[in-house]
């Protein structure tokens, strides 16, 4: 698109913005493929005035690519919808230097925007239940697992340890937590589990 016509939209009532990009990840040729086709489903929703890829570089045990690009928006609403849609790393207001918004139109923004982050905060407090679960349920089979594996014979940590595929000290806190529950016994630095009848 040529200046004058992207002078015309803005003064239409449009809004250029400059937004930045990024995705890290692996492998690399991934994320620079994965750019791509967020940039291609960008030109398709948005008009892009100017767009510039970086290639992937290395970030610590990832990759990172970015691109710059520039996106006339029909208004505020558009902004907000990209934001949350996208996720961008920034957004930049380049034109026009002043914006008048009207207040239905502000507080269409700004629902929308509350609406958003209550989605969001749902979302969290969901996986942050989920998580929950998991953690509770990882620790209930490691506990079992332990209880298992010494109710056979007598053993160290050193021993234990290959079995679990955990930190020695992790298993010693399990097997602490079993000995004040009853459920497990400690004589010469090895563990047995003792089996009620």
């Amino acid at each position: 698109m040529k200046n004058q016509e992207i002078k015309e939209k803005i003064a239409e009532g449009h809004i250029l913005v400059r937004s930045i990009i990024e995705i890290v990840g692996k492998p690399k040729d991934h994320i620079e493929s994965a750019l791509k086709d967020y940039l291609k489903k960008l030109n398709e929703q948005y008009v892009v005035t100017n767009e510039h890829f970086e290639n992937a570089v290395p970030k610590e045990n990832f990759f990172s690519t970015f691109a710059e690009i520039e996106i006339l928006m029909k208004d505020t609403n558009d902004i907000l919808s990209f934001a949350f849609d996208y996720m961008p790393a920034s957004i930049e207001i380049l034109e026009p230097e002043n914006l008048v918004i009207k207040n239905n139109n502000m507080t269409g923004f700004i629902n929308d925007l509350l609406a958003r982050l209550h989605a969001l905060n749902t979302a969290h407090i969901a996986a942050k239940d989920n998580i929950r679960f998991y953690v509770k349920n990882t620790a209930v089979l490691l506990r079992n697992f332990l209880i298992v594996l010494i109710s056979s014979r007598p053993m160290d940590l050193k021993e234990i340890q290959p079995f679990m595929g955990v930190k020695e000290q992790d298993i010693k806190k399990v097997l602490d937590i079993l000995i004040k529950e009853g459920k497990v016994e400690k004589a010469n630095d090895k563990y047995k589990a003792i089996i009620k009848k």
